[in-house]
């Protein structure tokens, strides 16, 4: 495992010292980023997972992804074993999918940039009389280094809630960032505490909307032991694998499910 910097740890201990616990958590997260080396936001996807997926059916279900590079696929070797399309196969009709994540993408730039992305498609759907049938996303892992606040987590994911207009939404929580074996000790459980504090803005969303569904990661399965962790995290040690990404598309396929069944009155 890579050491961590001299200079680094020093800027960390010092921060984390003069700042109180929440400061110090930010900025070791920050380091923790660099460390990684994980992208900063870009507004532009990477459209590598869009297409049709999953059984042939006379209709398909139109599902859009926004977030981070969890919904764009990094760690992935091939499109098929990604987090939308491994979810897409877990149906019994086919998926269209537009993902509009981009790696290193926080709230902020979900909102800012994904969001429009999303208003156009929904337009254009809307002029041919097709619909988005339902949205997933994948953020808050790089809020942790953004120093977003919960605050402002908050607002970023009320805007997302309202921006989708009733649309199903399903948000995966944040994942553990302590099993991102890259990361040194303290920082992997630091950040792990400061992802686990944001995590509960998802969770309060998902309990306050009625089509709002939480896709729970954050928790390892019973049979996935601590020393099989490298098992299921890409060659960098901080992405999923595809096998990672296997595990988490079951609970997230599941919230999938729930969401697009039809409403009864």
């Amino acid at each position: 495992m890579s050491r961590l910097p001299t200079p680094l740890k020093l800027t960390a201990a010092v921060a984390a010292a003069g700042t109180g616990a929440r400061g110090g958590v930010g900025l070791l997260a920050y380091v923790q980023a660099r460390v990684a080396g994980a992208d900063t936001g870009s507004s532009d996807p990477l459209h590598w997972l869009d297409g049709d997926v999953g059984p042939s059916h006379a209709s398909a279900h139109r599902v859009v992804w926004l977030g981070d590079s969890l919904a764009a696929g990094l760690g992935a070797i091939a499109p098929d074993v990604t987090l939308p399309r491994l979810v897409a196969t877990h149906g019994d009709r086919r998926s269209r999918l537009h993902v509009f994540a981009t790696p290193g993408a926080t709230s902020t730039d979900v909102v800012e940039h994904q969001l429009p992305a999303l208003a156009q498609l929904a337009h254009g759907l809307g002029q041919i009389g097709q619909r988005i049938d339902a949205v997933g996303v994948t953020v808050g892992a790089n809020d942790i280094a953004a120093f977003t606040t919960r605050r402002q987590f908050r607002r970023n994911i009320a805007a997302i809630t309202a921006a989708v207009d009733g649309t199903p939404l399903i948000l995966v929580s944040i994942p553990d960032l302590a099993d991102a074996i890259r990361l040194p000790h303290p920082l992997r459980a630091l950040a792990s505490v400061r992802g686990r504090w944001l995590d509960r803005v998802l969770q309060d969303a998902a309990r306050l909307g009625e089509r709002t569904h939480y896709a729970n990661v954050w928790q390892r399965p019973p049979w996935i032991r601590r020393r099989d962790r490298p098992n299921f995290l890409s060659p960098d040690r901080f992405h999923p694998s595809g096998a990672g990404y296997a595990v988490w598309a079951d609970r997230v396929a599941h919230a999938f499910e729930l969401a697009l069944r039809p409403v009864t009155i």
